[in-house]
C-alpha cells in the first residue's frame, strides 16, 4: 500500500493515460500500461494497483518540444486533479530527479519545483456533471454512453442545424422529455436547459446556446476525457 491517503480515482489516472498514449507520450512504469520496475522509493504509487491498473505513471515524450509537450501533459493531469510531480519551475525536493519526464499519481502530493501542494483530488468531477447534465450513470468515465448522449445534445443545437443522428427519440430521452419523437417547444427548452448544464460543467457562461467558443471548449474537455 502506497503512503498518503489516495485523492483521485484510479480511473482518472487511466483516464489521463489514454489521453497521452493517443496524443504521442510515453506511459512507462505503470500497471495495465507498462511494466513497473523495482527503481522507485518505497511506498511509491507505482507499486500500488486497483484492479489491472497500477496508481502511479512516468509520462515521457522525446524530442526538441519534449518540456513544452510534458507541461502540456502536466496542464491535463491538473485539469483531473491528479497529482503531478515535474521540474517546471525549479528542481527543489523531489522534482529535481524530474526533469525528463512527468510523474502522475493518484496521492495527496505534487511538486513543480519549488514547494509542495495537495492536488485537487476528488475524480473527474466535470465528467460527472456533464454525465448528470445528459441523464448518463454518473461514473465519471467519459465513455460511448456518455460520448453519445452529449454529441446528441451538440448535433440537436441551431449551430449544428439541429439534426438527430440517433433519432429524435434517442434525444428527447437524453434531455428528459417524453420520447414522443415530436421536436417541438418543450423538447427545445429542454435542450437548452440541458446545454445549460453542460456549459456550467465546463466553465462557460450558462446561457444555453451552441456557439464557436462552446463548440472549442467542449471539444478541449471531450478530447481530454473520452474513453471510446
Amino acid at each position: 500500500m502506497a503512503l498518503g491517503t489516495q485523492l483521485s480515482p484510479t480511473q482518472t489516472l487511466v483516464t489521463f493515460c489514454l489521453w497521452a498514449r493517443r496524443h504521442g507520450y510515453s506511459v512507462g512504469e505503470m500497471h495495465g500500461f507498462s511494466a513497473v520496475h523495482p527503481v522507485h522509493a518505497a511506498g511509491s504509487w507505482h507499486f500500488d494497483t486497483d484492479g489491472e491498473f497500477g496508481k502511479a505513471a512516468d509520462i515521457n515524450k522525446n524530442g526538441p518540444d519534449e518540456r513544452d509537450r510534458l507541461i502540456e501533459a502536466l496542464n491535463r493531469a491538473q485539469e483531473l486533479g491528479l497529482g503531478v510531480i515535474y521540474a517546471r519551475d525549479g528542481v527543489a525536493g523531489v522534482s529535481g530527479s524530474h526533469k525528463n519526464h512527468l510523474h502522475v499519481d493518484v496521492g495527496p502530493f505534487g511538486h513543480l519545483g519549488v514547494a509542495s501542494f495537495q492536488p485537487t483530488g476528488g475524480g473527474d468531477v466535470l465528467t460527472e456533471a456533464v454525465q448528470r447534465a445528459v441523464h448518463a450513470g454518473p461514473d465519471q468515465v467519459w465513455g460511448t454512453d456518455t460520448d453519445q448522449r452529449v454529441e446528441a445534445v451538440k448535433a440537436a443545437s441551431n449551430l449544428m442545424g439541429v439534426g438527430f443522428p440517433h433519432g429524435i427519440a434517442f434525444t428527447q430521452r437524453v434531455v428528459g422529455v417524453p420520447d414522443d419523437g415530436v421536436w417541438g417547444t418543450e423538447s427545445r427548452r429542454a435542450h437548452d436547459q440541458v446545454t445549460a448544464a453542460i456549459q456550467r460543467a465546463i466553465g462557460r457562461p450558462a446561457n444555453g446556446i451552441w456557439d464557436d467558443a462552446m463548440v472549442a471548449a467542449y471539444n478541449h474537455a471531450r478530447d481530454l476525457r473520452n474513453r471510446p
